[in-house]
């Protein structure tokens, strides 16, 4: 009866306190990655030029900025043109990167959305100069019809979005 009771509580430390101790290590990680994006009252939002092949998109660069746009206005977040970004302290942006690929004449397309948080940084050895910094970024990717491709980058752009919004909230 005696080993019984010891697994009992072994198995209860194993299941329920080790993980918890490991959850507080990965968030104390994660918060220190999020530092790059805390006390930013505002920055810019920029969208790159689709890249890869043509699809006759209805979705444009001017569409999807001012999605970005709305929606971190939405969530409380403020932003600014690019051009006024670049005259902010660190230049501080959060871009979009739309790259589309068809397979083989095929219809079927290969899409990747990438939003990256852009700020200047400094080389500690060479801190005369500025460097762009990617501080933040998420990526998705996946294959859509013709038909269906517009709404699927819609769909990746705003769950990428999404978790932007959450991570920023956390630090600010």
């Amino acid at each position: 009866m005696k080993i019984f009771s010891t697994f009992i509580t072994l198995l209860f430390v194993y299941l329920f306190i080790v993980p918890a101790t490991n959850a507080q290590t990965v968030d104390k990680y994660e918060m220190h990655q999020l530092k790059a994006i805390s006390k930013l009252p505002k920055f810019g939002v920029y969208v790159w030029d689709f890249e890869g092949d043509k699809w006759n998109n209805k979705l444009t660069v001017s569409e999807i900025e001012k999605f970005v746009k709305k929606s971190l206005k939405g969530a409380g977040i403020k932003t600014v043109d690019f051009s006024e970004a670049r005259n902010l302290k660190g230049a501080p942006n959060l871009e979009v990167s739309v790259t589309v690929n068809e397979k083989a004449n095929s219809g079927l397309y290969a899409y990747s959305v990438i939003l990256r948080f852009i700020q200047d940084a400094k080389l500690l050895r060479n801190n005369i100069v500025n460097y762009g910094a990617i501080t933040w970024e998420r990526d998705d990717v996946g294959f859509a019809t013709k038909e269906d491709l517009d709404l699927e980058l819609r769909v990746s752009i705003n769950s990428l979005l999404d978790e932007f919004i959450v991570d920023y909230k956390k630090v600010n």
